[in-house]
């Protein structure tokens, strides 16, 4: 698919659906091929986590990358593969002593155990951008919207080949992981409901949450939007 091709497919996504904000594109660009970003596209100049990033971009419209340095969430970063998660968080100490969101250290490790991170180290850099003005081909599309835009994105989905979402989420690491990290694993297209984190530092309503998509699956999306809903 050509450049020309996904930003039309971006603006027929955001009509279709009646978007407020941008369907987000995201490429991970894996250690040793930085030479592809740098100088080409512009650093995020500040700190942010992985959920407010990916909310900022919908929101602004803007394009830019981000290695470890300004991922200030250092857990996110760790389901993007830009580095290795920390031993606290791994044991469920984080989890359980810290957040007091589980009974035991036990509970919270198999929550942790059954996260989805990509390969430490694997990639080191993160690249946003609105998928209709983005000048690179994505590898998971975010798009942070209502259950009814969530059906509708679904039923699109299923249009031509037929299927059934199964959604995979634990209320942690949820834009992270389970909106990128899972679906660059599995293929698939995850819904997920969000996390403390990304409800606490973003401006994703309570009546938001996220659907998320592999890059290559966008194209029958947006045919089968356009049979249910109508062409924009």
């Amino acid at each position: 698919m050509n450049l020309e091709q996904m930003n039309a497919y971006g603006n027929d996504l955001k009509s279709l659906l009646q978007l407020e904000g941008s369907p987000v594109a995201v490429k991970l660009i894996p250690a040793g091929n930085e030479d592809e970003v740098i100088g080409s596209y512009e650093k995020l100049d500040r700190q942010m986590r992985h959920c407010q990033i990916t909310d900022h971009v919908r929101r602004t419209g803007e394009m830019f990358y981000t290695t470890l340095e300004e991922q200030q969430c250092k857990g996110g970063a760790a389901a993007l593969g830009l580095t290795q998660l920390s031993d606290k968080v791994r044991s469920g100490e984080f989890y359980c002593d810290g957040l007091h969101h589980f009974e035991t250290v036990e509970a919270a490790k198999k929550t942790v155990d059954q996260i989805t991170f990509l390969a430490p180290f694997s990639n080191s850099i993160a690249l946003y951008g609105p998928l209709e003005k983005a000048t690179f081909e994505p590898d998971v599309i975010i798009f942070i919207c209502n259950p009814e835009q969530a059906m509708l994105l679904t039923q699109g989905w299923e249009y031509r080949d037929g299927g059934r979402i199964e959604a995979a989420f634990s209320g942690k690491q949820s834009v992270c992981s389970d909106a990128v990290a899972q679906v660059i694993k599995t293929g698939k297209p995850n819904v997920t409901i969000g996390c403390s984190g990304s409800r606490s530092y973003t401006k994703i309503m309570p009546s938001e949450l996220l659907y998320a998509i592999p890059a290559q699956d966008v194209e029958k999306t947006v045919i089968g939007l356009r049979m249910i809903v109508g062409e924009p």
